[in-house]
């Protein structure tokens, strides 16, 4: 399947995904801070990112630039729970590839990751 790098400040989030990706054959790095998951993606060398929006530190909108200069065809999913329509915008310009709603459900999640692979 794909390698997955799963950034999220809460833990408890962390290990919701990572159960439902692996589960379905992923193989999953978790990062707890957009500074994290720049740290390790020269090692983990992810497919696909799902992250947080609002996290301390380095927001999602700032990460996901930094993550497409690094890695131009990474994909990302942007998971949060409330997303207005200017900052949907401002992600899709950035490059995030799909959006999911906290909390969001293991099918939904398999599915979108399936998807845009």
């Amino acid at each position: 399947m794909a390698k997955i790098l799963i950034v999220d400040d809460s833990s408890y989030a962390r290990t919701l995904l990572k159960r439902a990706l692996e589960k379905a054959g992923h193989v999953v790095c978790e990062a707890s801070s957009g500074m994290d998951a720049l740290e390790q993606l020269p090692t983990c060398q992810p497919n696909l990112v799902t992250m947080d929006l609002l996290m301390p530190g380095m927001e999602g909108l700032e990460l996901i630039g930094h993550l497409k200069a690094m890695q131009p065809s990474l994909k990302v999913i942007v998971i949060t729970a409330n997303i207005q329509d200017e900052t949907r915008k401002e992600l899709i310009q950035a490059g995030a590839d799909a959006f999911l709603n906290k909390p969001v459900s293991p099918d939904v999640l398999v599915n979108t990751v399936s998807s845009l692979l």
